[in-house]
């Protein structure tokens, strides 16, 4: 359906287009160390809408990778978060897909280690209007910690 002349504009629209690789680079929570750098930007401000995950504005994130190509770094976490309102499964699947997105755009456009380049979707915050994605920059020697679900083998 994703070739399909009709359809392929709705996959195209939603920034992904196969599901299961919004979990391919996914960590199950942020590292206990702290960050020696952050990027914060405004999910209505990256994105064509706050509810969608198609990018809309990569120059945005110009700063973060050109940080990224110069600086040595152990991990980087790149995570997105939406405010009270909507489904929680709904919201937990598009911060999944705004933290790949951007991901994606990182390591198409920058000479950067892409095995230290991670995700996660954190869904709801506590607060009522925040929709952010944040990248976290850590030293080296912080530990990643795997994803909870790691997709299944296939036979």
């Amino acid at each position: 359906m994703k070739h399909n002349f009709l359809l392929r504009g709705f996959f195209k629209n939603r920034g992904f287009e196969d599901s299961q690789d919004l979990t391919k680079f996914e960590i199950a929570k942020l590292p206990g160390a702290t960050p020696s750098k952050t990027f914060t930007f405004d999910s209505k401000k990256l994105f064509n809408d706050a509810d969608k995950s198609k990018l809309k504005n990569g120059k945005l994130l110009a700063e973060a990778g050109k940080f990224l190509e110069q600086e040595q770094f152990g991990l980087v976490v790149i995570a997105a978060s939406t405010g009270m309102k909507g489904d929680s499964k709904t919201d937990k699947m598009l911060t999944e897909a705004q933290a790949f997105v951007v991901r994606d755009a990182l390591v198409k456009n920058y000479k950067i280690e892409d095995t230290r380049v991670k995700t996660i979707g954190l869904g709801k915050t506590g607060a009522d209007e925040v929709n952010l994605v944040v990248i976290y920059v850590y030293p080296r020697g912080t530990e990643i910690i795997a994803a909870s679900n790691p997709p299944a083998a296939k036979p």
